[in-house]
């Protein structure tokens, strides 16, 4: 891992092979998650690209810089990543709150984004009020209050059957996340708005549900249908995170895509 210096300063953690001249690949997680969760599918594109990782300001083992944060300048932290390793280009995977940085990415530096891949996302939250709550609670309480809950709101009951131990990996990332990190990214979050900037992407987009997210997965038709040059796919036996629960679906779609 590397920290690169973003345009205020706040440091990100990047991982990423400087020696490699394939094409380059740059990845950004959910809330509450951290650049391991692209460990599968990194190996799985290495061969054919540059993979870099990220853990979003706040997140990981990047720095949490006082918020409240916003989806602008969550993408120029991405932009900050592409300059400091002398890109240009790149193709984007978000997933959750990382498909937000890539819309806006591409809509507002078209020409930085090659082909797009938003999973699991959506440009718009209608109800705000739950993200200040959520604010407030891990300010008086820690994570510990919100990290099980949380999670285990994300993941398909099939998955957390089968692999407890992969939704209490998931869990502890979270769990050690800074409160400050937190809540500055839950603003990011709240105050989201990018759904007039979906006609504006101009790059090639792949759209990725999960067949079991319920009302959080009623975005993705829609965007699919918004963007002009859009795909979508829906992952079987997943819920919010098929980047972790079926990962060998997930990873094949991002990899049929991106090559």
């Amino acid at each position: 891992m590397e920290r690169i210096e973003s345009f205020d300063g706040c440091r990100i953690a990047v991982r990423s092979d400087r020696a490699s001249t394939k094409p380059a690949a740059l990845m950004s997680h959910h809330l509450g998650g951290s650049h391991a969760v692209f460990d599968a599918l990194s190996a799985a594109l290495s061969d054919r690209f540059r993979v870099i990782r990220y853990d979003t300001r706040g997140q990981g083992a990047s720095e949490a810089a006082e918020g409240p944060y916003d989806v602008a300048m969550l993408g120029r932290d991405a932009l900050a990543v592409l300059d400091a390793l002398g890109l240009q280009r790149a193709s984007f995977v978000g997933v959750s709150q990382g498909g937000m940085t890539g819309m806006w990415l591409a809509a507002n530096h078209p020409d930085r984004i090659e082909r797009l891949v938003l999973a699991n996302t959506t440009p718009f939250i209608p109800n705000k009020s739950v993200w200040d709550e959520l604010i407030a609670k891990a300010a008086a309480q820690g994570m510990e209050a919100i990290a099980e809950t949380t999670i285990t709101g994300w993941l398909s009951d099939g998955f957390k059957a089968r692999s407890p131990a992969g939704a209490e990996a998931a869990i502890a990332v979270m769990r050690a996340m800074s409160p400050i990190g937190y809540a500055g990214n839950c603003a990011v979050l709240r105050d989201v708005d990018l759904r007039e900037a979906l006609l504006r992407i101009g790059s090639p987009t792949l759209v990725i549900g999960g067949a079991e997210d319920g009302p959080r997965g009623a975005s993705a038709p829609v965007m699919a249908q918004a963007i002009p040059d859009a795909r979508l796919v829906i992952i079987a036996g997943a819920a919010h995170l098929p980047v972790i629960e079926n990962p060998d679906d997930f990873n094949a779609a991002v990899s049929e895509f991106l090559r």
